[in-house]
Parts: C-alpha cells; structure tokens; sequence
C-alpha cells in the first residue's frame, strides 16, 4: 500500500507544484532525532494514526499523545523536526502571541480559528483516517509543507474524503460564535410562546448539534436544548408575570477562537523540536430580554345537560383560556331562575343556587352539581377575580349555551276499583300523579276491552270507554264510572300528554291494579255430527257455548264408548277419546275429528273448568244429541286359495273383510261339493265341510285347510251373523272366486271306464267342431261336465266326437285353456277322432269352429307326453293367456291295467 501512496504523491506532485508557495518550509538545524529510527518514532509519543511511506520518506500521520502532560491529543505544527518527546518539557505558548511557522510566515487569524475547530470537532478521535486527515488539515493551515507533502491523496482516497470533510466544515462553522436569539413580541401572561436559538459561525453559519443550557425568568423552568440539523433550537414557554421574560443561554464547551500551542523548552527541543496544537473550548452565552402585558382570562362555558328533571343535577362546563399554569382563582356561579321563556330571564334578582370551585391553570372544569326542583328555564352566570397576572370577567346573563330547562316527570299509579265483577257492575280507577313540581295536567284515561285473557291485553286498539281528569298538582283523583256488561278482561290506562314544562306519561297496558275481570257464567249446548255412522267414520262435535262473553276457556272433550246399546252408555273409567276446544269468548265450535274403530253406540261429554273469569259448567253424560251408534255393516269378498288341485290335496278359502272397523267378528265358512259342472252347484243341505273363523275386524283370514278326496267342482260360502251393532251378511253361492276345482283325469283309450256328462252347450262361442287338416282330424265336439263317479272328464261314448270342457275357456276368451278331449281308439270300435295327435308338431295349424259360425285359428306350440297322474292342472285353469288344448291317451297300453299309461297333451296358440 504505501508503495502505491508513493506513486500516487509523484504523479499529483506537479499539479501542488503549481498551487503552493515556492519557498519550502525551514529545515532543523540538527537531522539527528533522538526519536527517530528508520523514519519512526521511538519514544512512545505517538497516539491515533499510521505510518506510510511516499515520496517524502517514511512519515507518521496521526496525533501524539503522552508527550504534553493534561493533553489527550496533540498535532504537529512543524514538519521535518523532531519528533515530540516528554522530556522536551512543553509548555503553553501565550494565547495571544503571533503564530508563525518555522520559515517565519505569520499564519493568519482565519487559518488559526479553523485551526481550532478541526482540532475540537475532529482531532480528538480514536478513528486513525479521521486523524490522520486532521494532520494534514493542520500543516496546510501552518503552510510548512513541501509541494505534494501535505497532498491527503498522495495518501489514500479514504483520508483524502475525510481531509474534504473536515476542510468544508472548518470554513463554515469556525469562531469567534455568537448565541443569536429570536423572541415574540406582543407577550401576554398565560399565552403560549416560542423563543428560538442559534450559534453563529464567523461565516453567520448557524452551528448543528448544540446543546444549549437555557435559564429563564418571568416564564417556565429552565431547560436543556440541543440545536437540530439545521442549527435552530427552540424552546415553548408561557409567561407567567407581567414583568417581562427575560433569557440567559449558555453553549456547551465548542471549539475556540485559537488552538492552544505547545513548544518544547529544553535548548535541544527549542531549537529542534516540533511545536504542538492541541484542542481547545469555550462557552458562548446571549442574554435576551421581552416586555410581557397582563393576560385576559378567557371563559367559554356550556351548560349541561341543557334540559333536566326537577331535582336532577346539573352542572356548567366551562374552559378557561389565556392563563398561565400556576394561575389560580376562586370562581362564583350564580344560576337564575326560574322563568317561563328563555326571554324572560335577568340576571339582576337574587340567584335561585350560587356556589363556587376553585380553578388552578387553564383547561375545562365542570361546576358543582346543581339541583332545582321547580320547573321553568334557568342560566348560568361566573364571575371570576383579577389575580396579578390575569384581568377577571364575568359572562353575559341569559346566553343560550348557559342556560338550560328543568322540567317536570310525572309519575302516574292506578288501582282500578275492583278486580273481579258481575256484568252490570260499574267500575272506576283510581289515579295517583306525583312529580307534577307544581306543575298541572290533564290525564287522559282510557279502558281497553273486554280481552279473553290476561295475556291478550293491548292498548293499541280503540278504548271502549274514554275520560279525563285535571290534576292541578301530586295528589288523587278518581275517574267517572263504567258499567260493565259482557264478561271478560279490562284494563285502564292513563296517559298525560307533554305541554309546557310537563314532559309526557303514561301507565304501563295490562297492569294488574289496572285489570278487573268481569266474571261470565257459561252455557254449553252441543249436537254430535252424525247419529248413525259405520266403524271407520270420523265424528265431530258442535259446542254452542255462551254467557262466556270475551272470556277464553279451554272446554276438555270426551268421547265414550264403544257401547252394546243405549242403556249401556255410562261416563266412568278411562274416555275412548280426549281433547281440547280453545274457546275464545260465546260462539260456536267444532271439535276435532275422531275415528271410530269399532261398531256400537257413543257418547260425548264436555266441561268447562272454573276460572277467575268463568263459572264452571259441564254437559250431560249420554244426552240424545251427543250420542252415535257406529253400526258394522260388514262386507265379505272371498277367493278360493287354489284355483284347481288334484283330487286329495286341500282347499282354503282366503277371507277379506270390511266395514267392521276393528269390530271382531265370528265368520261361519261352508264348502259345497263336488258338482260335475258349475251349473249343478247348489247351497242347500249338507255342506260338504263347515267350520268357524274369527276377524278382528276389518282385514283378511284364512279358513282351515279341508282335503277333498274325489275329482269335482266345490264352492264357499260365508256368513257374519247380524247384532245390535252389527248387520248380518253370507256371500253368494257358487261365486267364481270361491269355486275350485278337484280336477278329474281324462281317460279316452281302450279299457278305460267314463260315463258321458252332458253339460249345457251355450250359444255363439261354444266349440262345435275341430280340425287338424295335417293330420286328418275333422271332429264333431260336444259340451260335456265331470263323470264324478269315476272322477274323470265326461267326454262322449262316441270315439269320433271330442267332448269340451263346458266349464273352462271358450275360443274366443281373453285367458284360459279352451280344453277338448277325445278318444285315441276303442277295443270295439278302433281308432277314435284323435288317433293321430300324436303326431302333431309344432306349427301345425288347428281349426275350431263355433256354434255362432266363427272359425277360430290356432297354431300348435308344444306336443307332450305323460303319466297320466301327471296331466297338469292348468289344462282346467281359467287364468294365463288364451290357449287351445287338445288331450287323448298315449304311450304303451299296460294290460295289467286295461288302459294306456299316458296322456297327449297338445298346446295351440290363437293364430
């Protein structure tokens, strides 16, 4: 680095050349430093610095410390000479004597005064650039050094800014100083001012950073203030005396007008030695002073609340203004009144309240609380007192933000003059006012009714009743009287209406010393809403009640019953049904609907309990008109469970029953059987099978399973016996729901036994003939029934003439199996009508004509051969979709037997 320094000095050097004097500063006599070795100082002397090497040789650049005795830090003022040494016995030159450098130049009084400021504000650092700029600062001031020696940028750019710094500073705000103080004019005691202070460089530069000790007289303790970036500071201050403010300000210690210069005194250092600047301060005070004029006290007052009641308080807010701190006085509030218009208010009669606070300072203060108990307007007047520093006043009378209403609350009790009466009664209220303050009014009174409870009380509606009493101060007063005739709630409410200095009231609506009730005595006559009805009905009850008036009751209903007849009816134990009918006041209502479930007869019976408004009253157990008879008229519908069984299976009989309700009743079943055709079917003499069911009213049951050993038709038949409550009722004979068959076999071969049943043939849709013109079948058919003896199909001895099953489908029938059976063959006679049908395949088409002349076509769909134990039930079957079926005997004939072992079964769809 100090190589780099050295260039640096060389190459500015021509330019310093050219910018300082010609003369180089002197050399000592004697280059011998006793505390030099190599350039450096060996006797310890040197403080904050460094030392560099440039064109100059090896230097220190920085302060010397320790070789003064009482100096923290000293600069060298002689470039070339000795360093310092404490053995030099230093001692201070005198303040005033010509300071010249060692070439003989006088150094000016400027130089010497900035001298003094670097030195104070810059040379007393720990900071080693800083120092070292100050150095240097100091030897330009004294001009001693050599061109470029003295150069701050032949040593870095860092001390070289720092060198800038210092030398701007230096030219601005260097002594002598002087204190520059600015105060207001026009001072008055209690108002606030503010003084501000300056320090003055010779250059009229206000100084930064000053703390200034400021002690004043006539206004606010004393006080320490420092000078901001701008060099102002500024004190606030309110004078306190009409003396006058006087201000005494005092710098802290700042740099002196010249530096204090230290030379050796030993022969040697006198003539060899370096001289040394130290650092150096002073005081600088100002005195100012400033007439200040007696403040006058300024009073601003409010009063507040601005409208109160008779005896509440109320007080004056008041701001006093233009007085100092630590001014006190005894003020005087005076309040007058009362008046009946704010224009009519003196301030010259006796006060109607006077009192007094004690004020310390300016601010707010609120007066002592004031009460007045008569109504009217009222002010407010203070008077405050001359102090030494103040001139006192006294406010206008009768300003409006000093005066303020008191007025009147009345408070209104009532007790109307019975609380529970008879229609007819006459009834007043009365009314106790207080609070009026000697004030009158008139009170309004109102009675609301009649309401059908307590709790429906409102006074928003139109007074049935209205009048007024003049209440000429607190006391009692009655209203007129009112006769009262429909029973039920009323309630006064009494009102008086703002005028003047009476502010409005009124009663609360519905007190209890305001209501009386005027008590009815009820009637209830009522009328069931059917006197006959069925099981599942619903049933109500019209309740005609009056003498109630207004009055709400709740009517308790019951309903009784069931009962076998009228003779049974009673009110004792536990209500079929219980419920409610809000009743508000005489008039009609319905209760609600009630459900009878089972037959017999019903009662209804209604109480209305006693209240504060109402006697009680209740109806009569099993009256006429309160009574019903729900009578079951029961209805049967039956379906057998099984269309058709084999013969030894069981028949049942599914059982629905309605218009019983929940009545039970004993339901009587009997089976019919077997008949060979629905049209022999009879209900006379001995059934078949008899038995008993029970249905707990309305609903379905089944009777017992009954087995039905031989091939027929049977039938149900049921019947509900009648009662008192209960009409009777049997179902029809020979219903096609409760008709099932035990189907018979269909023997048509050789060895087998069948007796011809010839069943009615009915007209129009009745099979007449069927072909088969695949196979050669062309056949004459014939209605025919069940050979019950030998439990088969009755077809005809005639093996070329079918037999049709009269009581199944017909052609032409929506559902069902059309079922025709014809022989194979016979041992006598040979091959019969349906010899070949078992050779039918499936699409073969079948042809059937009717006794009205109709061909109907059918196409074969399934060809099947079984045991003849297995032929299935729905050949006989009414239901599914409509069918043509075609059966014969087949398959292997077992001699042991005498007859075929099988069934053909031929299935045709309508085509």
């Amino acid at each position: 680095m100090t190589r780099l320094f050295a260039v640096l000095s060389a190459l500015a050097s021509a330019v310093v050349l050219a910018l300082v004097p010609s003369a180089f500063a002197a050399e000592p006599p004697n280059q011998n430093d006793p505390c030099s070795t190599a350039g450096r100082n060996t006797c310890g002397t040197t403080g904050v610095g460094f030392y560099d090497t440039y064109r100059y040789g090896v230097r220190w650049f920085g302060d010397y410390r320790g070789a003064v005795a009482g100096e923290l830090s000293t600069f060298c003022i002689d470039l070339r000479f000795w360093y310092p040494n404490k053995n030099f016995a230093f001692e201070q030159a005198p303040v005033d004597a010509e300071l010249r450098n060692r070439a003989g130049q006088v150094v000016s009084a400027t130089s010497e005064r900035r001298m003094a400021y670097a030195l104070w504000n810059y040379g007393r650092s720990r900071n080693a650039t800083q120092q070292a700029a100050t150095m240097l600062y100091v030897h330009s001031l004294m001009g001693d050094g050599a061109p470029g020696e003295v150069d701050p940028s032949a040593i870095s750019p860092v001390v070289a800014s720092e060198f800038g710094k210092i030398e701007r500073d230096s030219r601005r705000f260097a002594g002598p100083y002087r204190i520059e103080t600015k105060i207001p004019g026009s001072l008055t005691t209690g108002t606030p001012a503010t003084a501000t202070f300056r320090v003055l460089s010779a250059a009229g530069n206000a100084l930064p950073n000053v703390s200034l000790e400021v002690k004043a007289t006539g206004t606010d303790t004393p006080r320490t203030v420092t000078t901001n970036g701008e060099g102002v500071a500024s004190v606030d201050f309110t004078p306190t005396s009409a003396d006058g403010v006087n201000f005494d300000v005092r710098s802290e210690p700042i740099a002196s007008n010249l530096p204090k210069i230290y030379r050796g005194t030993t022969a040697a250092a006198a003539r060899n030695g370096q001289r040394l600047a130290a650092p150096d301060s002073q005081r600088v005070t100002a005195t100012s002073v400033e007439t200040v004029a007696l403040a006058q006290v300024g009073v601003a007052t409010a009063a507040a609340p601005t409208v109160v009641l008779a005896g509440e308080a109320n007080r004056d807010k008041v701001t006093f203004s233009g007085v100092s701190r630590d001014w006190k006085a005894l003020v005087a509030v005076n309040i007058y009144g009362p008046y009946r218009s704010q224009a009519e208010i003196r301030c010259d009669k006796a006060p109607a309240w006077t009192g007094s606070f004690t004020k310390r300072g300016p601010g707010v203060i609120r007066t002592p609380a004031a009460s007045l108990t008569a109504a009217g307007n009222y002010t407010y007047q203070l008077v405050v007192p001359d102090t030494p520093t103040t001139r006192g006043t006294t406010t206008p009378c009768a300003v409006p933000a000093e005066s303020f209403r008191v007025e009147s609350q009345p408070k209104i009790t009532t007790v109307a003059s019975a609380t529970r009466i008879r229609p007819g009664t006459a009834l007043t209220d009365l009314v106790t006012v207080t609070g009026l303050a000697g004030e009158s009014a008139v009170v309004t009174a109102s009675l609301y009714g009649p309401f059908p409870s307590r709790e429906a009380i409102k006074c928003d509606i139109s007074p049935i009743w209205t009048g007024s009493v003049n209440a000429t101060g607190d006391g009692d007063y009655r209203t007129e009287p009112v006769t009262l005739t429909v029973p039920g709630y009323y309630t006064y409410r009494e009102t008086i209406d703002a005028a003047g200095f009476v502010r409005a009231a009124e009663t609360a609506c519905g007190e209890t010393t305001e209501t009386a009730t005027v008590v009815g005595a009820p009637k209830v006559t009522t009328q069931i809403s059917a006197q006959e009805t069925t099981p599942g009905a619903s049933i109500t009850d019209s309740v005609v009640v009056t003498g109630l008036g207004a009055v709400a009751a709740t009517i308790n209903v019951e309903l009784w019953g069931p009962f076998p007849s009228p003779g049974a009816i009673v009110c004792i134990g536990t209500p079929y049904w219980t419920g409610t009918v809000a009743a508000d006041g005489d008039g009609t209502f319905t209760t609600d609907p009630v459900k009878l479930d089972k037959a017999g007869y019903y009662t209804y019976r209604e109480t209305l309990a006693g209240s504060e408004a109402n006697d009680a009253v209740a109806t009569t157990c099993g009256e006429a008109s309160e009574t019903t008879i729900a009578r079951g008229t029961p209805v049967v519908t039956t379906i057998v469970a099984d269309e058709v069984v084999r013969p030894g299976s069981t028949l049942s009989d599914r059982i629905r029953v309605t218009g019983l309700g929940k009545t039970p009743a004993q339901i009587t079943v009997e089976l019919f059987g077997p008949f060979s055709s629905r049209g022999a079917i009879s209900c006379t003499g001995t059934p078949f099978w008899r038995g008993t069911v029970t249905a707990n009213g309305d609903g379905e049951v089944r009777s017992a399973p009954v087995r039905v050993p031989k091939a027929g038709l049977y039938t149900y038949r049921e019947e509900i016996a009648g009662s008192a409550v209960v009409a009777g009722t049997t179902t029809e004979c020979a219903q096609v729901a409760e008709t099932a068959l035990s189907a018979p076999a269909i023997n048509t071969g050789r060895g087998d036994r069948v007796n011809y049943v010839r069943a009615l043939q009915v007209p129009g849709n009745a099979p007449t003939r069927v072909q088969i013109a695949s196979l050669g079948i062309d056949a004459p058919t014939a209605a025919v029934g069940i050979d019950l003896t030998n439990g088969a199909l009755g077809v005809p001895v005639d093996i070329q003439r079918p037999g049709w099953w009269r009581d199944g489908a017909a052609p032409g029938d929506a559902a069902g199996a059309v079922l025709i059976g014809g022989h194979v063959d016979s041992a006598r006679s040979g091959a019969g009508a349906f010899f070949r049908l078992k050779s039918a395949k499936a699409g073969d088409r079948v042809v059937v004509q009717t006794a009205g002349g109709t061909n109907r076509g059918y196409r074969v769909v399934s060809v099947r051969t079984m045991p003849k134990p297995q032929l299935p039930t729905n050949v006989y079957s009414l239901k599914g979709s409509p069918r043509l079926v075609l059966v014969t005997c087949g398959g292997p004939f077992v001699p042991s037997l005498g007859h075929y072992r099988d069934n053909i079964v031929v299935t045709a769809v309508p085509a």
